[in-house]
């Protein structure tokens, strides 16, 4: 791992609509522990980050322990060319990466040269094929420098632009079933949900589920009981899946209508679920997805996991930094947040 200062990593920063985590690793005996974490609020919920807010996040992380400027950056979603395609079998290497880059200028109608590409081919399913598969990922170089310009601006030296899918891959590599069988991870966040399949450290599959994301679940509920989205994080978080939870003074009626509103909403990712199963059962056969990891904010919601579990019968469970790396007795606050684990996998970052 890279260092920053004495044994730190770089700092992994992922930048989300509401919030901005932060995670900062420290290297001991050869082995990485938790140095410090953050997750700061964003003062413009949603909006481009801008030289003003990310100051701001410079100076808290100071105060918070983080050390040095060294950085590595999740690319913003939204700007990413994504392909997968077919190659003859034969083809491999650099010959194989022309083909990629060509097909991904083609689809988006790019320029060849206007973005930087990521390629990385499957495990072979065992199956006979006249082709050979490979994903590859682009990021513009206007929209790169952009954002790297931004960071840089602000006295940081951007070590690298990650991608998401990786970094949470990456961070969740621990916990993920031997391949061949491959393990699902559910990236639930504020304003997107993602599934992807990895077979051991490789993302062999993602798909975004449109409109099921918190934000959605939010709304819906502030338009029921005209409450603010503040009001329904915290209804979310008190009432979650748990039957037999602490509910406090709340309603019992009130408290079914919430679950069941919760219910509604997390089965319609399920039936995404299954469809994205049956892939990866019909890619992989007699191996199929055999666990389900969930990160991001909605990760956080009580019974979550066991729901998924109940429904799907695959062993379900959420991530939080602190079930991937170790956490020094001194206690930190998200350390047990899943939203932050994709931050951790940024500073686990070295170039491979």
């Amino acid at each position: 791992m890279t260092r920053a200062g004495k044994s730190r990593t770089a700092i992994g920063i992922d930048v989300g609509a509401r919030s901005i985590k932060v995670a900062q690793l420290s290297m001991s005996g050869g082995k990485s522990r938790i140095a410090a974490l953050s997750l700061l609020p964003r003062t413009r919920i949603a909006e481009q980050v801008d030289t003003e807010e990310i100051l701001k996040i410079k100076r808290v992380l100071k105060r918070q322990g983080f050390v040095g400027e060294e950085i590595v950056l999740a690319a913003p979603e939204e700007g990413l060319l994504r392909g997968v395609f077919d190659v003859p079998p034969q083809v491999s290497g650099d010959p194989a990466a022309q083909i990629a880059r060509m097909e991904l200028s083609r689809i988006h109608n790019v320029a060849p040269d206007s973005f930087e590409m990521v390629r990385w081919d499957p495990p072979d399913a065992g199956k006979s094929k006249s082709a050979t598969q490979t994903i590859a990922i682009g990021c513009p170089h206007e929209a790169a420098d952009a954002f790297i310009d931004l960071f840089e601006g602000a006295g940081f030296h951007v070590r690298a632009l990650d991608i998401r899918i990786a970094a949470a891959a990456r961070a969740c590599l621990g916990l993920t079933v031997s391949p061949p069988a491959l393990t699902s991870i559910l990236d639930i966040g504020w304003d997107s949900t993602k599934l992807l399949l990895v077979c051991g450290r490789t993302v062999i599959y993602e798909r975004p589920f449109r409109n099921k994301c918190l934000a959605k679940l939010r709304s819906k509920l502030g338009e029921t009981f005209g409450i603010t989205e503040e009001a329904a994080d915290q209804v979310i978080s008190a009432i979650g899946f748990t039957a037999d939870g602490d509910v406090g003074e709340l309603d019992q009626e009130f408290v079914d209508v919430i679950r069941r509103m919760l219910r509604k909403h997390f089965d319609m990712m399920l039936e995404e679920l299954e469809a994205s199963f049956d892939y990866a059962n019909y890619q992989y056969p007699g191996e199929g997805a055999k666990r389900l990891l969930l990160i991001g904010g909605g990760a956080k919601i009580s019974g979550l996991s066991q729901y998924f579990h109940n429904m799907l019968g695959v062993e379900a469970r959420s991530v939080a930094p602190g079930d991937v790396v170790e956490c020094p007795s001194k206690i930190f606050t998200n350390v047990d947040h899943p939203a932050m684990t994709v931050a951790v996998g940024l500073a686990m970052f070295t170039g491979e």
